[in-house]
């Protein structure tokens, strides 16, 4: 009897030894944090990644959103989070800004890369009955009128903030910087009135300049955008500008590498997915897959440029 008992405990403490990754994850809800509030980038184009993931997992995907900090509250909790491959992070460009600007709990090197979605650039949008026909004219004003323009982001320290800040260098100009809990809401108050441009990147503001609401005042891109072909980028029109954002997926350090393939090839099936697709395209966003390694590796880079670029921008 005490043989047999000892045996089973045996195959107990054994079994409870092995762990239960990738051959039987997920068992329930994968959920990703979203750092901002419902309604900007991140949000929509995750939103819809995990509606099409959630088929390949054979388990829902949810979103949550953890908004605060321009972002430093999410990265908290999902550096926090236990290592399992259940609680996730959009992993974006701020995550390689906010550590350089504010002391922070979090750095890129706490997350273990799994795969980057999206690479987008960013743009100042203006309402349809602003005073400014073109970018020169802005320019133009900005430079005659430092501080009056209010342009809204999605949170200070943020990727969007930070390209705006380095616009102002590029052009010779000085804005006034309006933070928002996300960039929906930033949006919002642009059509509202409260702010005179956003700072943002599709698929923010997009359905507002095909409804004629919104107008893009400039385009921080290399080439314009294929929805809107007429657009000129800043380049085009003679200011040597451009910057974007990445936008990836991301889960605690210390969560099995075979957790994190197996995440990476369901998202991967979902990004591919003709769903998706469509409504990537729908919702003009440039679709820029990078696996784990490759997405750890323009981490890195980032981070190091960032911290180069804010360090200047303080002096």
């Amino acid at each position: 009897m005490l043989k047999r008992l000892s045996a089973i405990l045996f195959v107990f403490f054994v079994a409870g030894s092995i762990p239960v990754h990738a051959a039987d994850f997920p068992t329930k809800e994968v959920q990703v944090i979203i750092p901002w509030a419902a309604g900007g980038a991140t949000d929509l184009i995750f939103r819809a990644l995990g509606a099409t993931a959630g088929k390949y997992l054979n388990k829902a995907v949810v979103v949550v959103n953890r908004p605060g900090g321009g972002g430093a509250v999410g990265y908290t909790d999902g550096m926090k989070a236990k290592p399992d491959g259940y609680m996730l992070t959009a992993a974006v460009t701020p995550l390689c800004i906010l550590p350089h600007q504010t002391a922070t709990a979090f750095t890129y090197k706490d997350f273990e890369p799994i795969l980057n979605v999206v690479s987008d650039p960013s743009m100042l949008l203006v309402r349809s009955d602003a005073p400014w026909k073109d970018l020169r004219e802005f320019v133009d004003y900005a430079k005659k009128n430092p501080d009056m323009i209010t342009v809204g982001n999605s949170g200070a320290g943020g990727g969007v903030h930070l390209v705006a800040l380095a616009f102002e260098n590029a052009a010779g100009i000085k804005l006034n910087h309006i933070p928002f809990s996300g960039g929906g809401p930033s949006v919002t108050a642009l059509l509202g009135g409260h702010v005179n441009a956003v700072s943002v990147t599709p698929p923010e503001g997009i359905p507002q300049i095909k409804a004629g609401q919104l107008k893009i005042m400039a385009l921080f891109a290399d080439k314009r955008l294929a929805m809107f072909p007429d657009v000129p980028t800043v380049k085009d029109q003679g200011i040597n500008f451009s910057m974007g954002m990445w936008r990836g997926l991301a889960a605690p350090k210390g969560t099995p590498q075979d957790v994190i393939r197996k995440l990476n090839e369901s998202f991967k099936k979902a990004m591919d997915d003709p769903e998706f697709q469509a409504k990537a395209k729908e919702m003009s966003v440039i679709l820029s897959y990078l696996g784990s390694k490759d997405f750890g590796a323009l981490m890195a880079k980032d981070d190091e440029f960032f911290g180069k670029l804010i360090k200047e921008m303080k002096k």
